[in-house]
């Protein structure tokens, strides 16, 4: 698909308390470097709803603003991946998919195992990157918060809360990067 980009201008935050409907569609047009044509042909929309949308014109639905988030539809999709990986594990364990391997026959036990073990190699690797996407979100999460205690925008004091969910937050990344490093390890050992 061939799409039009537009240089980002800033970096906008796609998700301010007080912004409007229109300020987190065009942040996240910045955001992905899309005009409002080429974000339009994206979503297979007419360019005027999109053009009335980032003025503020009508109410753009959610739909619209997960398709435009980058970080959601690659976290979705992985989730996707491995549900899908699931379900075919299960057909072929249970027979339902047939013909793997040589010939037209039934599929050899050798080669409905090696699938097998494959599709659950990939969703062991799709499962951690969604941990550590879900780690990182919440390390960003905690920061945030943590940040926002001191002066000026806080009493400049922050809270036990704060600091133990800083230090949970920062665990949990730790393990999760842990759990990727391993992955890729193994990638580049040729065990996967």
């Amino acid at each position: 698909m061939n799409v039009e980009r537009n240089a980002p201008s800033q970096a906008l935050d796609s998700s301010p308390s007080d912004s409007t409907d229109a300020d987190r569609l065009r942040a996240l047009l910045v955001r992905a470097a899309l005009s409002q044509r080429a974000a339009a042909k994206l979503l297979n929309i007419e360019e005027r709803t999109m053009r009335q949308w980032c003025a503020g014109q009508g109410k753009p639905p959610e739909s619209v603003f997960r398709a435009l988030n980058p970080r959601l539809t690659h976290t979705e999709n992985l989730r996707r991946m491995i549900e899908s990986n699931e379900k075919t594990i299960d057909a072929l364990q249970n027979g339902r998919i047939t013909g793997l391997g040589y010939g037209r026959g039934p599929s050899d036990p050798q080669s409905v195992a090696a699938e097998i073990d494959r599709l659950r190699k990939q969703n062991e690797q799709h499962s951690a990157l969604v941990r550590w996407e879900e780690a990182f979100q919440r390390k960003q999460g905690a920061y945030f918060g943590l940040n926002g205690q001191w002066l000026p925008y806080g009493n400049g004091v922050p809270t036990d809360e704060s600091i133990s969910e800083m230090k949970a937050a920062e665990e949990e990344f730790r393990a999760a990067q842990a759990e990727v490093d391993r992955i890729t390890q193994e990638i580049r050992a040729g065990k996967r």
